[in-house]
């Protein structure tokens, strides 16, 4: 993964605690600060269990909005840049017509908005 080339070369302190729980199966609710790692504590264990191989859509991140989606798909393109995983982002105010087909392409993680999953069901 891209983890040193982004500079984290130890993890934060909700990373830390995070992402070993997480890769065990379990659920997590965690809550910290702004810039303290969260997004990158759960994109490194959905990215650790993707095996870019397989179809179809592995891992679906759902965050409350485009902002925050877009920050999130850039974090995982980040840290899957030596992976073969491809990461789409779907949300409100793009076309819908083109998520569907995109979706259908080779796509291991999709990153939307509560929205545009009830869209593309």
């Amino acid at each position: 993964m891209g983890i040193f080339e982004k500079g984290w070369e130890t993890p934060s302190p909700i990373q830390e605690v995070g992402i070993p729980m997480a890769l065990t199966g379990r659920n997590i609710l965690a809550c910290a600060t702004n810039g303290t790692g969260k997004t990158g504590a759960y994109c490194i264990q959905v990215l650790e269990q993707v095996v870019p191989s397989e179809q179809p859509i592995q891992a679906l991140i759902v965050v409350t909005t485009r902002e925050l989606a877009l920050q999130t798909s850039q974090i995982c393109i980040e840290l899957a840049k030596h992976l073969d995983i491809r990461i789409m982002v779907t949300t409100g105010g793009t076309d819908l017509k083109d998520d569907i087909m995109r979706i259908f392409g080779k796509v291991n993680v999709v990153i939307a908005t509560p929205g545009r999953v009830l869209d593309l069901m």
